[in-house]
């Protein structure tokens, strides 16, 4: 009884270290919005000027910052305003 006891708890610390570890991965790449910033808006920027042809570089950045900024109106104030207006599907 204590070996089974003993494997499932082993089992269960695998587990938890092979999905934290995962975790871990995952977030690495954003790094939590710290540092790899200016890379993810790179890689953003020709979709948005696919999305927003008549804006400049400096006015596709300033509306990146404001969505990723607490200050301002930032991205919870585009959803609350969804939320309000019905939802994006306007339901």
């Amino acid at each position: 009884m204590m070996k089974k006891i003993w494997m499932g708890a082993i089992a269960l610390v695998l587990v938890m270290g092979v999905g934290t570890a995962g975790a871990y991965a995952a977030s690495a790449d954003n790094n939590n919005g710290k540092g790899s910033d200016q890379s993810f808006f790179e890689r953003m920027l020709p979709i948005a000027k696919q999305m927003h042809p008549n804006l400049t570089d400096e006015q596709i950045k300033d509306m990146h910052n404001n969505c990723q900024s607490s200050k301002g109106a930032g991205m919870q104030q585009m959803m609350s305003n969804a939320r309000a207006n019905g939802g994006m599907m306007n339901f």
